[in-house]
This record gives structure tokens, sequence and C-alpha cells, in this order.
């Protein structure tokens, strides 16, 4: 039944000019599908570059078929650090540069001993390069390439040009070569550091520094202008020390005497002239004139004008070689948990980010290993100059209930001090290289003040309160003498329960403790000989250890399970939109804008990153510490922090 109106009444015609109503229009559908669409090709597009350049992990499950084509006779392995080494190398989302990342140390370790026992490969030709590798990582790389000399089979090195580090795995070599054009920094070791107090004095900003104790100079570089008199102290011995190990080295390798070393390093940069008549080096050559050397000493008959030599790379080998799964024992497994960079709260969710220890991160790994079945015992391996004490106790609370389950071993790598030696001494076993840096038990407290900056732009403050507590560390006013005593008991109780876990796990009296503590770093050899770990060796004696602790012959082979865990590129690229794949995610789970991981790509478009890139390594290092500290510092008061970024050149 239709309606009637209720009144005859004829409507009232509306006004001239009247807008009848608009109707309502679903605008943001085509805004949604575009965005949708946009979305799509970016993922879309990200996965089809990965799998070009070799960057998606999971292609070979997708159908890629491995290079099972068999190793021929004479083949050469390349020793390529031209990208550098690093401690683990995840899948990075887009591998536009193959191994650009660096190649993980245990890969290259594993492909020389491998090597050794291989009648494939004739010897090794090391390529050196311009990246600045750490001296434990360059010693353990210089202990494999000497056992694998041992099996009579040569070693040639390539110096186009570099550093003494570089020279330093050289001096392994039966032969080494250079082009007559190159160049050697043959030069004294030494140290050198950045400060910014007068940067910060000309802009405004004050800094209030609490440090735990003398030793722990870790804000020195925002509060001073030079190093203070513990600080050179602490300096000099690691110089000491890396000088005695690299001069030892060199005079063996080379048939030396010390005393000819040391007068070439305090003569500085050499050419290959003054370095072949030094003795340092065995002849000039381009890089294919001594490639063709290598050739014809494994095939004196062949008359070829260029003769190739056939040789392969170290992830070309370790993918290549027989992995002699049948000589595993199958009961048995070790789990290596990787804890490289500083140290952060939080769990981190960024793609793009692969260096950095978050604690969330960092148990959950902890957390995988001690559930998984096939694994028995666990090796913590720290690369880290400590950051935050907050996040850095959170893993040590974890590792102490994880290793009710199963054995924890740390094996440290060219750092573990501050928060990265106080996560190792959570551990039932610490193993330190002799080069390692360690220690530097204390705590650092940096506030910066601003109130300075704002009077020099024409800015002022004011304030009200209901208690004397609510300008507590307020960046915008000075600290007043209440408040530094307040700072000061605050990061004095952390430091004191720092000590006193030391003191506990390491079975010494607290008084013992603390004066091997006060922040001072120590060698790993110093290290020992105080009691601070229980063994000097690498990543190998480390896994050899495990074994033992599990019951296994150091010649038997088990499963290693490497965490973090590698995983394929698009799951990356669907966190990077903020889609988590992990089954353990869950609504806490944190993520980085899509912008801002897609803005860490903005510097290598930018000429200021071309600038950067002018900067010697060992600025960079400086400034990149510096920056990190401060980062972790406005998120956290109370650091755990080496003393400085260490560069000894």
């Amino acid at each position: 039944m239709q309606d009637t109106p209720t009144s005859s009444t004829p409507p009232v015609p509306p006004p001239p000019g009247y807008m009848q109503p608009r109707r309502r229009t679903r605008w943001w559908i085509p805004l949604v599908i575009i965005g949708g669409l946009l979305v799509l090709v970016i993922v879309v597009t990200g996965v089809f570059l990965s799998i070009i350049f070799g960057g998606l992990s999971t292609f070979s499950e997708l159908g890629s078929k491995k290079d099972d084509t068999p190793l021929k006779d004479k083949t050469v392995l390349v020793v390529d650090l031209s990208n550098g080494v690093v401690e683990y190398r995840p899948p990075l989302v887009f591998n536009f540069g193959g191994d650009n990342a660096g190649t993980s140390l245990m890969d290259i370790v594993q492909a020389i001993r491998a090597a050794k026992s291989d009648n494939k490969i004739s010897g090794i030709l090391y390529r050196s390069g311009p990246e600045a590798v750490g001296m434990t990582k360059l010693t353990e790389l210089r202990d494999a390439m000497l056992d694998f000399k041992s099996s009579g089979k040569f070693v040639y090195a390539f110096i186009e040009s570099g550093s003494k580090r570089h020279y330093y795995l050289a001096s392994v070599a039966d032969s080494i070569f250079m082009p007559q054009e190159g160049l050697l920094e043959f030069k004294a070791f030494g140290a050198t550091g950045l400060f910014f107090k007068k940067l910060s004095d000309n802009i405004g900003i004050s800094w209030h520094v609490e440090q735990f104790e003398e030793y722990k100079s870790a804000a020195e570089a925002l509060s001073r202008e030079r190093w203070s008199e513990p600080a050179k102290q602490e300096l000099r011995v690691l110089i000491e020390d890396w000088n005695k190990t690299f001069v030892d080295a060199v005079a063996q390798g080379r048939h030396l005497d010390r005393s000819v070393v040391m007068q070439a390093l305090d003569r500085g940069v050499f050419i290959p002239d003054s370095l072949l008549t030094a003795g340092l080096i065995d002849g000039f050559a381009r890089e294919w004139e001594l490639r063709e050397r290598i050739h014809r000493r494994m095939n004196s008959d062949d008359t070829t004008k260029h003769p190739k030599l056939r040789t392969i790379s170290i992830s070309a080998y370790n993918d290549k070689r027989d992995s002699d799964e049948d000589k595993i024992d199958e009961d048995h497994g070790i789990a290596i948990v990787y804890a490289s960079g500083a140290i952060s709260s939080g769990k981190n969710s960024d793609p793009f980010e692969s260096s950095g220890i978050y604690s969330k991160s960092l148990i959950s790994d902890l957390r995988k290993a001690e559930k998984n079945d096939e694994v028995d015992i666990i090796i913590l391996r720290i690369d880290s100059p400590g950051g935050s004490a907050l996040a850095s106790d959170e893993i040590w609370a974890a590792i102490q209930d994880i290793r009710k389950t199963k054995p924890i071993y740390a094996s440290m790598s060219d750092v573990a001090a501050s928060g990265g030696y106080y996560i190792a001494v959570g551990c039932d076993t610490i193993i330190a290289h002799p080069s390692t840096i360690t220690g530097s038990i204390g705590v650092i407290m940096a506030i910066p003040n601003i109130s300075g900056t704002l009077g020099k732009v024409g800015i002022t403050t004011d304030t009200f309160s209901l208690g004397k507590s609510s300008t507590f560390m307020n960046t915008l006013i000075p600290f007043d003498d209440a408040s530094k005593t307040k700072l000061k008991e605050f990061g004095g109780g952390i430091y004191h329960r720092f000590v006193s876990k030391v003191a506990a796990a390491r079975k010494k009296s607290f008084e013992e403790t603390r004066a091997l503590a006060k922040g001072r770093v120590w060698t790993g050899a110093d290290a020992l000989k105080n009691g601070l770990v229980d063994v000097n060796g690498g990543l190998l004696e480390s896994i050899k250890l495990a074994k033992k602790r599990i019951g296994v012959d150091a010649s038997t082979k088990v499963k290693i399970h490497v965490y973090p865990e590698k995983i394929d590129n698009l799951s990356a690229i669907l966190k990077m939109f903020g889609i988590n794949t992990d089954d353990e995610a869950d609504e806490e789970s944190e993520h980085v804008p899509l912008m801002k991981s897609f803005a860490k790509l903005a510097p290598a478009l930018s000429p200021i990153s071309e600038i950067w890139k002018t900067l010697p390594q060992s600025a960079r290092d400086d400034v990149e510490h510096t920056v990190r500290l401060t980062e972790i510092g406005q998120r956290e008061h109370v650091l755990m922090m080496l003393p400085a970024h260490i560069t000894i050149e």
C-alpha cells in the first residue's frame, strides 16, 4: 500500500539558486584500488628484482636448480675480502650487489678447512680489498690459512692497495705480489678519536656525565676535547698487544727479524719498490699476470699465450662442495645464535636493519634454539660494544633461565665489552679470542641539556610544578645539585649490581671484581689471566668445546643450526609493510612504517652520501658510534657501552 500525503497543500518550490543535496559518492574506492595496486606493483617488482639478482632465499625451493656440476682438478680457491667479513650475513631484501654485504667468517673458515682435504683444490689465492676487518676475525682467518698450508698446498696473495691489516693476512702466503703502481699503508699502530665537545658548546648543548668508574669513558667524545689519562692507558695496552701480534706474525711469515718489521712500520707508507727491497713482497704483477703465473705452476706444459686460471669463490665452493651429510652425527646438534652490534631494547622488525642487538629479537632466537629438539647446546656468538643497560639485563635474565634447560657458551669475536660482556657473563662458559676487546664492566650516564641552544635562537622556557621532582632530567632545564645526586645514586645502584653479577659468575669477591671493573677494557688474553673468561679461542674452538660438553668427538661432524634463521625475501618485504609472518608474533610486535624503511634508501641517492664516502673509515666509524650512543641514550639514560669505537691503525 502506497503512502498518501497527509495534506493537500502543494509543495513549495525551492528558491532560486537552491542546490539539491548531492548524492553521496564512494570517492575513496578508486584511491584504495590505486593504492592497493601501487603496493602490489612494489611487492612484485621487489620480488622480481630479488630473483634476478639472486636475493630471494626461497628461490631454490621454488624450482631453481643447484649447480651440481663436479668440481674440476687444479682449481684455486679465491679468498676475496674486498667486501669485508661479517659475523653473520642475513639475506638482504634487495641483494643487488651479490656479496656486497660481506662474507661471513664461518663461511670462509669452513671453505678453507674443507679445501685443505679436497683433492680438487690445489691452493688459495688471497685477494685483499679496501674494507677494514677486525683483528680477531683476521686472526681466525689467518689461523685457518696456516692450517691449510700444513697440507702442502700453496697460498698466493695479491695486494692491489691496502693497509697493514690486509698485509697481516697476506703474510701467511708463500708469495705476495703487488702491481708496481700499488700502495700499502704499512705504518705504525695508533688510534685516533673524534671529540664533539666544542661542537656541543657552539650550539649550546651541555652534557652532564656520570661514569662508573674512571675507565668508563664512553661519553668522553661528547664531554671532553681529548682522551682522559685512564682512557689513554687502556688504549695503549690494546695497541701494544696488537702491535706485538702483528710484528710476530709478519716476522714469522716472511722469515724476517722482528727489528726489521718494526723499522718498516716506523717508516710508514710504502710503494712496492720499497716493499720488495725490505723483503715484504716477492715481486711485481698485475692480477691477471699473477693468475697466469699460478696456472703455469700447475700446468707447466701449457703453452697457451694467456691461459685462464680455474678458480672458485668462497660462496660458490660452499654451494658446490660435498656436504658430507652421511658423516654427520644426526643425534647431536649445536645452535649458533649471533648477537652483533649495539644493544637496544625491543624487537627489530626492520628488514633493512641487519646489524644491532634487540633484546626481544635475540631472546626469541635463544628460545627457538632452546625449544629445538635437535639442539643440545647453544653458542652465543657476541660481537658487541654494549648499549642499553636495561636490554642487557633482560637478555642476561633470559640466558639464566634457558641454561637450566640447555648449556649456553659465549664465544667472543672482535669485541664483547660492557653490555656485551654483561650478557656473556650469564653463560656457562666464556670463550674469548686473545685479541678480543672485552671487559669494560661499568655504567655510563650522559644527559644533554639544550637550554643554551634555546637561548641562542631566542627561545625561553617557563615551568610550574607540583613538586621538586617534576623537572628531574628535564633537558630544557640545567641540572641542580639534588638532581645530580639522585642521578649518581641511580647509576651507582646499576653498577653495583653489574659488578655483583660478575663476581657471582666468576666466583670472586665483590672487591676483587671491582678492581678489574671500573669500566676498564681488557684483551681476551688479559681477561683470561684475570679470570674474566674461561678459555682463549675463536669460533672453531668454541664449537670444539661445545662438542666436548655434549660428548661428541672433536673430529665428528654435527649439524649446526644458525639463528637468526634466514627468511625469504617475500616475508621481508611484507614485514616492511608491517605484515609480520612470524608464527610467534603477537599484538605487541613492533613494525617499522613503510616510509621509514624506504627512507633508509634515500641517502644512497643524496649528494651527502658522496661526501660521507670521502671520509676515512675510522672517522665514519666514530661518527656512527657516537650517533648510535646518542640514539640509545635518548630512550634509556643508563648505558653499558664500550669507551669508544676503537679504530686502531
